[in-house]
């Protein structure tokens, strides 16, 4: 029998979908992937609740305070008042707020074993006499070996930077030539920081960027080669712009704290930069006249909004309290309809009514799909484990392609969904399938995927009892004749 297999011709294992956002992330940071890879495992590691969503503050801020110091993105009449006679204490006192927040987040970030350590060798370093030793102790430092190691070379800097400003604020003024010095210090600690170098503009990280729709995870899934890559980069952009609003008073100040104004010049700034790439590699890029008319728009719409929230709210944020939250409130506005546009442009006639941007975004539907999804997989994974552990080697084959085609459909969709804490085993079960040898022949090869299989369906189980117990499900009943018909879309091929 095993010869009269031989003879025939042997059909490629079907494909496992890459993760089309990773590799779409991954290409956004070519020139840093190592170090960014290496800082991936880092955090994975760090015991700390909420780990992800306090990265992504961390690094909004940084980005914000370089953001900050380009005049640009604030509100400053030239014409009104010239930039050399004008007093920036308030927007230095913008900074040092951001900085505080950024030096607690640090602290938290930094495992308290490693913190201790650093903290000791930084003492020792000052109380050494022979300069020799000290150059040696001071290069290693900033060396920044370790994501550790980088984190406290910028937060040690900014505890410094920080202590600067407290003084510079006790003067009459802060002329524009000072305030330009304190930006040029902050943006040379940022810039030259190895691990936590702010992302530019477009990129995007896997840690907390997110495209927080299942109806446009469907969309995209949907569309081809050339064109899925510009509408999930102007998503991602879109939801990222709408995550960063969300600081804008998260914490219940009222008013807001001073760093809101921070992260609204971080807004209007990449704000810009997405009408750039939507009137540029979006709009050439795109293809159908139809859909650059809807980049141009949309870029068009961005622009002018943004000019309108600078001119009317934002020149109000020294004088009255309220006008960060009603500038977080227009430009909320503005990026969600955008998202709603980009939607429509997918499916015509899909998205309309005041409400639209919250159906297409509702958590209760993202949650709902993710249960439901996650449930099929172990009940695949279960098919497939029965069927390794049988005689047949063609259903065998059959049930692991279906689970296979399965692993597509959902990496495409609920993948995105999962919290990035329970990426690691999907991915290391990604990874077998996709260095699988087919057909998988042999009794030590069986055994091990039914032992993979075995403990990736306890992974399965657990994920699905932690999301079913989320406060969005309370009350909604698992809809089995739903996930059956679904799972049972996958099954036709398989032996029952």
């Amino acid at each position: 029998m095993s010869q009269a297999r031989a003879k025939q011709p042997v059909s490629p294992p079907p494909r496992v979908s890459r993760d089309f956002y990773a590799d779409l992330m991954r290409a956004t940071q070519s020139s840093r992937f190592g170090f960014l890879a290496e800082r991936e495992r880092w955090l994975r590691g760090v015991n700390v609740e909420g780990r992800e969503e306090q990265l992504f503050e961390f690094e909004m801020l940084l980005r914000g305070v370089e953001r900050s110091f380009n005049l640009h993105n604030g509100v400053v009449d030239a014409d009104a008042r010239p930039l050399v006679t004008r007093d920036f204490h308030t927007e230095l006192g913008d900074v040092r707020d951001a900085i505080h927040r950024a030096i607690r987040i640090a602290r938290r970030l930094l495992d308290p074993d490693s913190d201790s350590k650093l903290v000791f060798r930084k003492y020792v370093e000052t109380q050494l006499a022979d300069d020799r030793v000290r150059r040696a102790f001071l290069e290693e430092e900033l060396d920044q070996d370790t994501p550790q190691e980088s984190l406290f070379v910028l937060r040690e800097s900014f505890e410094s930077l920080r202590n600067l400003i407290d003084h510079l604020l006790k003067l009459p003024t802060c002329g524009l030539g000072l305030f330009s010095d304190v930006g040029n210090l902050a943006l040379r600690e940022i810039v030259l920081n190895r691990y936590f170098r702010p992302f530019r503009p477009l990129e995007f990280h896997i840690e907390y960027d997110r495209i927080h729709s299942v109806r446009v995870l469907d969309l995209l899934a949907q569309q081809p080669q050339d064109t899925r890559p510009l509408f999930t980069t102007a998503f991602l952009a879109l939801f990222r712009l709408l995550h960063y609003l969300s600081y804008v008073g998260r914490d219940g100040e009222d008013p807001p704290p001073p760093r809101a104004r921070v992260v609204l010049s971080l807004v209007r700034s990449e704000a810009v930069s997405l009408v750039g790439y939507l009137r540029q590699e979006f709009a050439t890029g795109v293809g159908p006249k139809r859909l650059k008319a809807v980049g141009l728009r949309s870029a068009r719409d961005i622009m002018k909004e943004t000019d309108r929230i600078a001119r009317e709210v934002l020149v109000e944020l020294e004088s009255e309290p309220d006008a960060p939250m009603r500038a977080a409130v227009a430009f909320t506005t503005l990026l969600q309809g955008q998202v709603v546009a980009l939607a429509e442009a997918l499916e015509p006639g899909g998205f309309t009514g005041e409400q639209a941007f919250a159906r297409l975004a509702a958590p209760e539907e993202m949650a709902l799909r993710l249960r439901k999804d996650l449930w099929v997989f172990g009940q695949l994974c279960r098919v497939t484990e029965n069927a390794l552990a049988g005689d047949s080697l063609p259903a065998a084959e059959a049930a692991l392609s279906a689970l296979k085609s399965y692993f597509g459909y959902f990496q495409e969709g609920s993948y995105q969904l999962l919290r990035y804490s329970d990426y690691e085993p999907f991915d290391r079960f990604t990874a077998l399938l996709m260095e699988l040898p087919w057909p998988p022949e042999g009794p030590s090869i069986r055994q091990r995927l039914t032992e993979d299989l075995r403990r990736f369906s306890q992974t399965l189980e657990s994920t699905f009892a932690s999301v079913s117990r989320r406060v969005l499900l309370r009350g909604r009943t698992f809809d089995r004749a739903e996930a059956e018909a679904l799972r049972d879309r996958f099954l036709t091929s398989v032996p029952r």
